[in-house]
């Protein structure tokens, strides 16, 4: 066993031992026997929860030329001068929570007692991008049961018998581990034998066993928000956050002669969904919403649905906590109506801050951004979507701030910019704040009426008139606003 470095296709550097699944413990004793640098392999990391997925369905991603490539194919085939087809596990909240239930009962004897959602706590450490909604490598995720991918390979692949699988390699990146699983035809056994069979090993990171990959996961907390009580069941942050290593499962499908593995594409609902781009890309080929339902309405024209978007995990359970970011044209306007919703004077005309309440049992963490004249080149967008980032584990809501003064003047050109900044996919996640502090009702109905078929079609009715005037602040309105952001990330 030695660890080796080379350059893979999108040019990056691998470093990777073959014919290993390493623990973290061995792979840090490689890494220092090979002398390799790294700013997270090495680092302590707060305790977490060791949980066991079973993993019955596997994703692979892609982009527009990918796409066009598959559809016309009618199935899936290895990128030029490759032999393998690539696919990850699909890891998602049944697998998250029933691994939670799994959780050894030694450990955690009250388990089988606690009560529902609310107390789950396993997704709170499922902050790598292996169960991230968005993706690195393009715009369309492609979802397929385990056994339907196995069973079109064992019988176009491998003359009807049932594929071999090996442990082939373990990959480090720069943050990133893949423990890689090779898949062949039995006819290819002397070609492979070096690499050992992936066999039922209670101590192996993975495992295939009654028609599922069991992965046991070495690191799945890429940012690290919490750590675990042992004592209370329960996710507790962490003063501090870290950033450590993460890791995931890759299936190495291989395939000779340019075979094309063939699946059920008929519709496409059943298995094709729509990612954002993730922060950290691999590559350049990425659409928006439209774009990407408008290629598959070509590539699939009698298909007459749209793309369903990939979300959060965390929205498929309780919103306990959010953060609230405040972003608009003017640094007062953004300013009083932050202040207006914590009730205190917590932020002055310009620049970024938080601060945090409580409301109605929900964490709330409000911050403040530059106004859009102070973010006019890449690396302060880029510091303020860091600032934003690294705020908190909770989802966001972006409140964009306009004042109904001059509305139709102001509206389409602060809606622009936003988009601008934080992109058009952020306006899925924004509620747009008509700001006032002594206008009649009168006066808001014939100002909004002017609008309204601007507002339908950029944001529906994620929109809410909010007197920002600290002086008058309604706690029953701040309650009104937060039941209204909740929906957005589907807490209602």
């Amino acid at each position: 066993m030695m660890m080796q470095t080379r350059q893979n296709r999108r040019g990056y550097t691998e470093y990777f031992v073959t014919g290993h699944h390493l623990n973290l413990t061995d792979l840090k004793t490689e890494g220092k026997n090979f002398k390799l640098r790294s700013n997270y392999l090495y680092e302590d990391i707060p305790n977490y929860p060791k949980p066991e997925f079973h993993v019955s369905r596997l994703k692979h991603e892609t982009g527009e030329l990918g796409l066009r490539g598959i559809r016309g194919d009618g199935g899936f085939r290895t990128p030029d001068g490759e032999s393998k087809i690539w696919w990850s596990l699909a890891v998602g909240p049944d697998e998250i929570n029933n691994a939670e239930m799994r959780l050894p009962e030694n450990r955690f004897p009250d388990r089988r007692s606690v009560a529902p959602e609310q107390q789950r706590f396993l997704w709170k450490f499922a902050t790598s991008p292996a169960f991230k909604e968005t993706s690195r490598l393009g715009s369309f995720r492609f979802t397929f049961p385990l056994q339907e991918v196995l069973t079109a390979y064992r019988d176009q692949i491998c003359s009807g018998d049932d594929p071999v699988m090996r442990v082939y390699e373990t990959v480090l990146y720069k943050q990133e581990v893949m423990y890689t699983v090779l898949v062949h035809s039995p006819d290819l056994n002397k070609k492979f034998s070096n690499y050992p069979l992936l066999t039922d090993d209670p101590n192996s990171i993975c495992v295939y066993k009654d028609g599922c990959f069991i992965w046991r996961s070495e690191a799945m907390c890429e940012t690290h928000w919490y750590e675990f009580n042992e004592d209370q069941m329960e996710a507790r942050h962490v003063r501090n956050y870290q950033f450590y290593v993460w890791d995931h499962v890759a299936l190495a499908l291989h395939v000779e002669n340019n075979q094309v593995l063939k699946l059920d594409f008929k519709k496409p609902e059943d298995f094709l969904t729509y990612c954002e781009k993730d922060d950290v890309t691999y590559r350049f080929e990425f659409q928006n919403l439209d774009e990407a339902n408008e290629l598959v309405k070509e590539l699939w024209p009698e298909w007459l649905g749209a793309l369903k978007v990939e979300r959060p995990l965390q929205m498929n359970y309780p919103v306990t906590e959010l953060k609230l970011v405040l972003t608009g044209s003017c640094g007062e306007e953004t300013s009083s109506t932050g202040n207006t919703i914590s009730g205190k004077q917590a932020f002055y005309s310009s620049g970024s801050g938080s601060v945090e309440m409580e409301v109605d049992n929900l964490e709330v963490k409000i911050i403040n951004t530059p106004k859009f004249s102070e973010l006019t080149t890449k690396e302060e967008i880029k510091e303020t979507l860091n600032y934003i980032r690294c705020s908190g584990p909770a989802l966001h809501v972006f409140l964009l701030v306009i004042s109904l003064k001059n509305i139709t003047a102001n509206l389409i050109r602060t809606v622009e910019r936003f988009e601008l900044i934080f992109q058009n996919k952020a306006l899925r996640r924004t509620m747009i704040l008509f700001t006032h502090q002594a206008q009649t009702e009168l006066d808001i109905q014939e100002m909004m009426q002017e609008v309204q078929q601007f507002l339908t079609e950029k944001v529906g009715n994620r929109y809410l008139v909010f007197n920002n005037r600290l002086e008058d602040r309604d706690p029953q309105r701040v309650s009104d606003l937060l039941r209204q952001v909740k929906k957005i990330l589907g807490g209602e």
